[in-house]
């Protein structure tokens, strides 16, 4: 009786050092710091969203998920309790997304701002500060998976419209075309070939002219130089160019007076015809002598 009594003041003795222990152990590991709590608003879905969720603010640890419920007075809206460190820059233009780690689907609070409205907001126990719960990447995705799936029926509507037994005889038909053309411009380029072969020795040819255009470009300039001294000394006020002109006009001086001259004979010949004609017995005997003027001998006054 008495080893019974021993065995069961034991037990009791290791049951409440037991509960002893557990409750050291949460007493120690209890979480000392303070926290401002805030309320995250959303009425979309919290999927994979639990308590005790970590609260990041632009990727910082900076708290966690207290508790997600349904608010009582407004009909489908969900109520995110958090708690976050003090000095975590909440303001008003502070959003909530939620962000998944990894492959696993757990998600966590993912806290941003966009800076419109700097003010900071002022949360207190008894009421929290509001935070609204924007979509996050998956959600958009999700949102937005609707209409890609109809523009991928569409386009493979119009892949299958575009791939009808007559489109393809088309397009054989121009893969047909271009391969005769590849095969054309391959002929093409075997007769260019003996072309392509001269080439160099065309270039040769080539600068070859060229110099030789150079040549020329020197022998017309040293031609230019000469012509160019040549004006000079026909330019001389002394040159053969202005004695030649000189000269020129002594000529013409001298031909005007033999002309003149000419002109004078020319004239006296034919006044001499003209009174040979008239008179041809005066080449046999003489000029007849004309009547005695007054003064001169023989003068016989007719009033006499």
């Amino acid at each position: 009786m008495e080893n019974r009594s021993h065995a069961l003041w034991a037990g009791f003795f290791t049951l409440a050092m037991l509960c002893a222990t557990i409750f050291a152990g949460i007493w120690l590991n209890r979480d000392k710091t303070l926290r401002t709590e805030y309320l995250i608003v959303t009425k979309k879905p919290v999927s994979g969203l639990n308590p005790q969720a970590s609260v990041r603010y632009k990727g910082l640890a900076v708290g966690r998920v207290d508790r997600i419920y349904f608010d009582p007075e407004v009909k489908g809206q969900i109520d995110i309790q958090i708690s976050i460190n003090p000095e975590t820059p909440i303001t008003h233009s502070t959003f909530a997304t939620l962000g998944y780690q990894g492959v696993t689907g757990i998600a966590f609070v993912q806290l941003d701002d966009d800076g419109s409205h700097p003010e900071k907001l002022v949360s207190h126990a008894a009421v929290p500060g509001v935070i609204p719960l924007r979509p996050g990447l998956f959600e958009k995705i999700e949102s937005s998976s609707s209409i890609i799936l109809a523009n991928a029926q569409l386009a493979s509507e119009r892949l299958l419209q575009f791939l009808t037994p007559e489109n393809q005889k088309t397009m054989l038909s121009a893969f047909s075309s271009t391969a005769k053309a590849t095969d054309r411009w391959s002929a093409v380029a075997d007769d260019l070939k003996p072309t392509l072969q001269r080439m160099p020795r065309l270039a040769q040819q080539a600068d070859q002219t060229l110099l030789s255009v150079q040549d020329l470009a020197k022998n017309v300039a040293q031609l230019s130089q000469q012509l160019g001294g040549l004006a000079n000394q026909l330019q001389d006020p002394n040159g053969p160019l202005n004695q030649t002109i000189n000269s020129y006009g002594n000529l013409s001086e001298s031909a005007r007076s033999l002309t003149h001259d000419v002109t004078h004979t020319v004239r006296t010949f034919n006044k001499t015809l003209e009174e040979i004609n008239d008179n041809p017995q005066d080449l046999i005997w003489g000029r007849p002598t004309g009547m005695p003027g007054p003064g001169e001998a023989g003068f016989v006054n007719p009033k006499n």
